[in-house]
């Protein structure tokens, strides 16, 4: 076996395998609370002033790639790629919350999430606009593994679009090098996608989004797809350990391409990304003068043991090869895979599947940090990184001057200039 396939293979068990005792569920869990805002969380997490509305959109990216076909030898090379998303909004209030339907890691188990977001709710008055997030879940994932994020976003006047990546969710994951094929692809078309439906004016809430400085933000897998659409270029020596009809497909993400492929060439609309747990650095999937490329403001966040992407030969030295732009890196000391990004455990995930002889509780959980202390920590990060470089609000800092701020206890957030 290739040493790169078989970084994958451990990467799927990493993320998959469980090791707490098993509790017992109660028959009938209330909705998951994804909305957690303790008492001392930093100055800028707590919500809005707005409400949230939540709406459910289906799209359709025609004639790509088939990635599927590349691992099979099955169907054919190309097709209309299907992609279902999550808008949440600023919404007129009050608004009475509704439960969002979603889908345990097992693939299997339903279960129910609540926050702020009521779907369907009336959009707010926008203005010049509410600008748009992009946001990329883990492989797998999907598009309510960072809601407590996208609904926190909404209150703040952002319209957040949460993505549901086709092959890389839990209920239809294919192989991981689909995922790497797809992901730029699939957030460039977003937003192209959504900024035609602005301009058109005729969808109620894209209708008040502004698509002109937009933000990202991708975790693990999704957090590779964020430097690769903004135009991080993979190494050429990794393909080596791709299999052929992949490496083929790949060739065009890296720099020994003669033109890189269309989808990794930066976005101008992108103006601020953030990158969490970012995959494939401490593998040599990425190399330094590929990321080096990136030009856009840039926050990466990781703890600092992560046991799947890595943090110093992998999310750390990204950070590093990222000389093209000012970067910062939000540090959780002594956490894994699951900082600040998914939701908390919910009940259900404290059950063993009874067929996968697992339990689902670490996909969510980590054993350091609380969910909802490390939430509000990068809710506030989050908010002052778009409110500065997607606004251009004046109270809100620049990542140069958010490491002057207050250290918060437990997390290190270091700068670097481009340049350096």
């Amino acid at each position: 076996m290739d040493v790169l396939a078989s970084v994958l293979i451990a990467f799927s068990l990493s993320i998959g395998a469980m090791s707490v005792t098993a509790t017992p569920a109660s028959a009938t869990p209330s909705p998951h609370r994804i909305d957690g805002m303790r008492p001392d969380a930093p100055a800028r997490a707590p919500f809005g002033p707005y409400a949230v509305g939540r709406e459910t959109l289906r799209l359709t990216n025609p004639d790509v790639v088939n990635a599927v076909a590349l691992e099979t030898g099955q169907g054919p090379a190309r097709y209309d790629r299907p992609m279902t998303l999550s808008l949440f909004y600023p919404a007129r209030g009050p608004v009475e919350p509704s439960p969002m339907d979603s889908l345990l890691r097992d693939g299997t188990t339903r279960f129910q999430l609540l926050g702020q977001s009521a779907e369907g709710a009336p959009v707010a008055d926008g203005g010049a606009g509410f600008p748009l997030i992009i946001i990329s879940h883990g492989w797998p994932g999907n598009r309510f593994l960072l809601s407590h994020l996208a609904e926190n976003l909404a209150t703040k006047g952002y319209v957040v679009a949460a993505l549901d990546h086709t092959d890389s969710t839990y209920d239809d994951q294919r192989e991981a090098f689909c995922t790497l094929v797809h992901r730029p692809v699939d957030l460039h078309f977003a937003l192209d996608t959504l900024a035609e439906m602005a301009a058109d004016g005729a969808h109620p809430v894209l209708s008040r989004t502004s698509t002109g400085r937009v933000g990202v933000i991708g975790y693990s897998m999704g957090g590779y797809g964020v430097l690769a659409a903004q135009g991080g270029l993979l190494s050429p020596a990794a393909l080596a350990n791709v299999p052929e009809a992949f490496a083929e497909a790949l060739t065009a993400y890296t720099t020994a391409a003669d033109s890189p492929d269309p989808a990794l060439e930066p976005d101008p609309r992108i103006a601020a990304m953030i990158s969490i747990a970012p995959w494939g650095r401490q593998v040599g999937l990425w190399e330094s003068a590929g990321l080096a490329r990136i030009a856009t403001p840039l926050m990466v966040v990781g703890g600092s043991e992560d046991d799947v992407s890595g943090y110093e030969t992998g999310i750390r030295q990204i950070w590093k090869d990222c000389s093209g732009t000012d970067r910062a890196l939000l540090t959780f000391d002594n956490a894994r895979h699951n900082a600040a990004a998914p939701i908390g455990p919910p009940a259900e995930a404290l059950t063993e599947h009874p067929e996968h002889g697992w339990l689902p509780y670490e996909h969510y959980a980590d054993p350091v940090w609380d969910s909802t202390r490390m939430h509000n920590i990068m809710q506030h990060h989050a908010t002052g990184f778009f409110d500065h470089y997607i606004r251009g609000q004046a109270d809100a800092p620049d990542l140069a001057a958010a490491v002057e701020e207050e250290p918060i206890l437990g997390t290190r957030f270091e700068f670097l200039a481009a340049g350096g």
